[in-house]
């Protein structure tokens, strides 16, 4: 097997995802009816990824992500149809957003033993992501307010395993991912800790340059919280189990692209929340010898 030491892999990928979501509005005043929020998001990143090979088994990763949320805000009667807002609306607007994602920095070890390969990452996301004021007190206050974030605020420390097999031409897998969110932010916002884990088989189904992947994952998030409280709307906590599917193909000598899926399967989350979308991304990436 060739060194890692020096190589340095550079990838560039756009991912996007679609969720629709709605809740009732309570009549704002005497004579008004109840009506109903209805919300169309559509979420965008472009990210960079490069990773370095420090030594022939650790490697430094860093993420980057630049993120775009295009929001579509109808107000809609009891009926669902669609009717003008009767007076300005503090909580939802049709809007576009486009800002910085929180990076993520870490230290990869890897340990190679025969048919086996285990790897431990360890790191942290940088408080790099827009955040906003408490949108809970704000819409109390009947003021102006945003839901949406592009970061914590926060440093969150990281933590990964991933345990691979070779079997032929096939390679078994098997990874967890937790992240956790240790205080709150200047805001008074805390995001709810993240776990993530899943199984992979992939194999290159005795073709040259294309490989195939398939594999299952499941995804658990805590509530979130505004100055130390779960509020009653906002991500309350969350679980979704996805199926992923991904093709790679290596079109022309060390570079290659990649498209992949995630689709819901089932999901269980507290209070009115997005449902769980589909996530498309397309990937390119070329391996670099520094030194």
């Amino acid at each position: 097997m060739s060194s890692t030491r020096g190589r340095l892999l550079l990838g560039l990928s756009l991912g996007g995802s679609y969720s629709r979501s709605g809740h009732e509005e309570p009549a704002a005043g005497a004579g008004e009816a109840p009506g109903w929020h209805d919300l169309r998001l559509f979420f965008g990143e472009l990210r960079l990824r490069a990773e370095l090979g420090l030594t022939d088994w650790l490697a430094a990763d860093l993420v980057m992500g630049l993120r775009m949320v295009v929001v579509g805000f109808q107000f809609q009667d009891q009926q669902r149809l669609a009717v003008e807002t009767p007076h300005e609306d503090i909580h939802h607007r049709s809007e576009t957003l486009i800002g910085p994602s929180d990076p993520w920095l870490s230290l990869r070890a890897t340990r190679r033993h025969e048919a086996w390969t285990s790897s431990v990452r360890l790191g942290a996301t940088l408080p790099i992501g827009g955040t906003t004021p408490n949108p809970f007190r704000l819409g109390r206050q009947g003021e102006v307010h945003q839901h949406i974030q592009f970061g914590t605020g926060t440093v969150n420390p990281l933590a990964e395993i991933e345990v691979r097999r070779e079997v032929g031409r096939f390679v078994l897998s098997g990874w967890a991912i937790g992240k956790l969110a240790l205080y709150s932010n200047r805001h008074g916002y805390q995001a709810g800790d993240l776990l993530l884990g899943g199984l992979r088989a992939s194999s290159d189904l005795w073709l040259k340059r294309v490989r195939f992947l398939v594999g299952g994952v499941a995804y658990h998030e805590e509530a979130e919280r505004w100055d130390g409280v779960v509020e009653t709307e906002g991500n309350l906590g969350r679980t979704d189990v996805m199926v992923e599917s991904a093709i790679t193909w290596r079109f022309s000598g060390e570079w290659s692209v990649a498209l992949s899926a995630r689709l819901p399967v089932w999901s269980r989350s507290v209070g009115a929340q997005l449902s769980t979308p589909a996530v498309v991304e397309l990937a390119i990436e070329r391996p670099l010898k520094l030194f």
